[in-house]
């Protein structure tokens, strides 16, 4: 229920006025009115105006003539007797009912004070006490017979009775009535629904027998949905598409592709979803809320009968029945994915770890760089060559890794990464030898969704890898060489070396799967990036520890052109 200090600091005000007395306040110059001020509530003056006895008998029978009464302050646009009359002939037999009479009462009744000067500005609009936002104009006002003060409130004589707006979300509810399991994308939209008191907008209106409050209740939806498009509140201005249940299973059926959860049910759930979503757009635009870009470029309206509209105009937005509607998935309903290498969830050993500030060059303005100890060797000379960070802390560590969670569809994707060492010390100890600059060697592994989560062993070795032991996803990069620092590498499949908990990359898998990074389920992937060793040809193979340099991870989804 409103207490009166809510109301005063809610209602949409621009002119508010404390009336202590009836007969010997004014209001101030912007809000004064020419009429004299009348001893009594805005219900005395409806009733002692015979040309509003249509709206008083409305109020009597609908029990708001207690409610006028009352402690609060009103603004009352009431009807006169010609426009009920007008409104009552648009009623079939029996459709002038108590819920028609109280919908209208409502719908002519606002919290607060407001005068014509306030109420005819340009794009005004007063928020009745069923919470509608009622456009000022397309109200007709009796200037003669308006701006009557009054000791709880001010009267204005309107000559056309307005029947409220329903909102998307009623109207939405309306058409799903009328055809029940027809629109497979309303049945589930109010799949999740409840029913719940508005707080806000219900009225009481006395006290029952046991002393009580009885309101005047409205009803609100209550959805999870609601909290991304609230389409249920007054204040807001959406466009939502309800598509033909064909066009809708079509978009379904394209989504599933990319949406696996490996089970048919839990994806049909997550495909309605996430469409329902991208249907819904703030007016004028052709981008969902969900940030995803609707081509309408084929659509065309269409009029389910007996509704016999294409559109509504709802109180808060727009509701438009369209065909033919589609929704690009590259790059718009499935875009590259990026993982900066600072946004690691953990690492073997985090003391090692620095993130380190490069504004010029790395995506985000960090990259990441791992602290240990890597040795190359000659293959034509044999010396050996020693690269190194901190001495006074650094790992020696195999398969050092640095933990992270990305959220993939069920695509295949190609994978690349950036690496780049750009310390000089690392860059040609010899001019004479390749082998004097660092070759950062690097891999990957992976848990996809609902796996076990990858570990390592106590022996060092990466467990649970979707691959198994014998295969990683692995990439190298020369230290000081620009082309690394502005260009990423793609990652490709390497079988492993079993024998060794080193896992050390041997040969490319051969042929393009070689670069297929398949996500079998949509959701979070875990991924473990590792220093190596062996598999170039200047690297030493007994090695156990190895540095490490990322900037970032990119996921590109491979999906065909015009998808």
């Amino acid at each position: 229920m409103k207490t009166k200090l809510n109301i005063i600091r809610e209602v949409w005000l621009l002119a508010v006025v404390v009336l202590i007395t009836a007969c010997n306040n004014q209001w101030d110059n912007h809000v004064e009115v020419d009429t004299p001020t009348l001893d009594g509530s805005v219900l005395d003056a409806v009733k002692a105006n015979k040309d509003l006895s249509a709206f008083y008998l409305l109020l009597e029978e609908t029990g708001y003539v207690n409610i006028l009464n009352g402690e609060y302050e009103y603004t009352i646009l009431a009807p006169d007797n010609d426009a009920i009359s007008e409104l009552v002939a648009d009623y079939e037999e029996g459709e002038w009912n108590e819920q028609e009479k109280l919908a209208i009462v409502k719908n002519h009744i606002a919290f607060g004070l407001y005068n014509m000067k306030t109420l005819t500005q340009p794009d005004s609009r007063l928020k009745m006490i069923n919470g509608k936002n009622q456009s000022m104009s397309t109200v007709s006002f009796d200037s003669e017979h308006s701006n009557v003060l009054c000791n709880n409130g001010v009267l204005h004589i309107v000559d056309k009775a307005y029947k409220p707006l329903m909102n998307i979300d009623e109207y939405l509810q309306y058409v799903r009535g009328m055809f029940p399991e027809e629109y497979e994308q309303l049945d589930s939209l109010y799949a999740k629904a409840t029913k719940v008191m508005d707080t806000e907008r219900s009225v009481q209106t006395g006290v029952n027998e046991l002393g009580q409050p009885v309101y005047d209740t409205v009803w609100t939806t209550r959805n999870y949905f609601f909290e991304e498009m609230p389409i249920n509140n007054e204040d807001s201005s959406y466009t939502f598409v309800v598509l033909r249940d064909l066009n809708f299973r079509d978009l379904k059926a394209k989504y599933a592709r990319y949406m696996s959860l490996g089970d048919e049910e839990q994806t049909d759930s997550l495909v309605v979803d996430e469409l329902i979503r991208d249907l819904v757009f703030k007016q004028g635009e052709t981008t969902a809320l969900s940030g995803v870009k609707v081509d309408f470029s084929e659509a065309a309206d269409f009029v389910p009968s007996p509704i016999e509209v294409s559109e509504y105009k709802a109180s808060n937005g727009v509701v438009r029945f369209l065909n033919g509607v589609d929704v690009k998935i590259k790059e718009n309903k499935i875009k590259t994915v990026v993982v900066e290498a600072e946004d690691y969830l953990s690492a073997y050993s985090p003391s090692k770890v620095y993130t380190r500030s490069r504004s010029s060059w790395a995506s985000g303005g960090k990259d990441v760089m791992v602290s240990s100890r890597t040795y190359q060797k000659d293959p034509v000379t044999g010396t050996e060559y020693s690269f190194v960070f901190n001495t006074s802390n650094y790992n020696i560590d195999m398969n050092f890794y640095l933990l992270y969670e990305v959220r993939l569809n069920s695509v295949t994707y190609d994978v690349y990464w950036l690496s780049y060492d750009d310390m000089a010390e690392h860059i040609a100890k010899d001019p004479a030898s390749e082998a004097s600059t660092l070759v950062v060697c690097q891999k990957m592994f992976a848990a996809m969704p609902g796996d076990a989560q990858l570990a390592r062993s106590s022996g060092g070795s990466i467990q649970n890898n979707y691959w198994g032991n014998s295969v990683a996803f692995a990439a190298y990069s020369v230290a000081g060489d620009k082309t690394y620092r502005d260009y990423p590498v793609q990652l490709r499949k390497y079988t492993l070396d079993t024998g060794s908990s080193r896992m050390i990359p041997k040969e490319e898998v051969e042929g393009e799967e070689g670069y297929d990074f398949d996500v079998p389920r949509m959701g979070k992937v875990q991924l473990m990036v590792c220093n190596t060793a062996g598999f170039h040809p200047y690297s030493k193979t007994n090695q156990s520890g190895g540095m490490m340099f990322l900037d970032y991870i990119k996921f590109v989804p491979r999906i065909p052109d015009g998808e």
